[in-house]
């Protein structure tokens, strides 16, 4: 199966789905917090890390299995490792630590995929992952 390249455009178009969703998640991760504090402000760092790892679960879960986030599964991009592979725990964990990265350094983590001959952010490259887009006209004509 011929794969081709994901556009910078489709990943951030992902991404912002994915955003819309961690932040309604983030509300409601907020909200609970502040009933279980009988209804005061949560220590500012008690709430950053509690939406750290919720943010790492929904990324890391999603990656593992079934190798898309929802806003990858709208815009047809799947995450596999280099051989074309579900990513491992680990591999999903590096790719979360780095794409963190890619955007801390004003994006350009994600602008490296422009020059890049494969189409790969720095994120892809570190995890040793890849992203494809999904044919499925195509897949349904091959089998």
């Amino acid at each position: 199966m011929l794969e081709r390249k994901v556009r910078l455009w489709r990943r951030l178009a992902a991404a912002f789905y994915d955003g819309l969703l961690l932040i309604a998640c983030y509300f409601v991760i907020t909200l609970i917090g502040i009933v279980i504090n009988d209804g005061e402000a949560i220590n500012g760092d008690i709430l950053f890390w509690c939406l750290l790892v919720v943010t790492w679960s929904f990324f890391v879960k999603f990656w593992c299995y079934p190798g898309q986030t929802l806003g990858m599964q709208v815009w047809k991009v799947q995450v596999l490792d280099e051989s074309g592979h579900h990513l491992t725990w680990r591999q999903s964990s590096i790719r979360f630590c780095i794409a963190i990265l890619s955007w801390a350094a004003l994006g350009t983590g994600f602008i490296w995929a422009l020059f890049d001959k494969n189409g790969r952010t720095w994120h892809d490259k570190v995890s040793q992952s890849k992203l494809v887009f999904i044919d499925h006209k195509k897949r349904q004509q091959e089998q």
